[in-house]
């Protein structure tokens, strides 16, 4: 009777620790997800931040921009920013940027080495266009 309980326990014991240990997996596995889309929303308002300045001001060359943190989840989130004039005969009416944005998200996290663990990085280039300002004429 004392062997058929403690195989009972034992096997109820394994039960328990398999599942503590795919809980703790998909927990591990979500946070992963919330940080990767995190860190894509944080890319787009990078962008969007580009193509504002872009707009704004003709000699935007770019930046290292670091958002204001809303919570403590993320020790460290900010996006570079860099923005080239591309030269295009054909096309009179636009200025052409290419514009690249490198969006950083690291968690809040004790050791060193596991904010290095914790950064996920997205990138993009893409290019942009903005209408060149019309000429002021004497007639106007």
């Amino acid at each position: 009777m004392l062997i058929c309980t403690l195989v009972c326990l034992l096997v109820a014991s394994s039960l328990v620790l398999v599942n503590v240990a795919t809980a703790v997996r998909a927990q591990r596995e979500i946070r992963q997800r919330h940080q990767v889309l995190q860190t894509e929303w944080l890319l787009e308002a990078g962008i969007r931040r580009a193509v504002k300045s872009i707009e704004a001001s003709a000699g935007y060359a770019g930046e290292t921009w670091i958002p204001e943190p809303e919570s403590l989840e993320f020790a460290e989130a900010q996006v570079t920013i860099r923005v080239e004039r591309l030269e295009r005969d054909e096309d009179e009416d636009f200025d052409w940027h290419e514009v690249t944005a490198v969006a950083t998200l690291c968690r809040s996290v004790a050791t060193p080495a596991m904010r290095i663990a914790t950064r996920t990085q997205k990138s993009d280039t893409l290019e942009v266009s903005t209408s060149k300002p019309s000429p002021i004429t004497d007639n106007e």
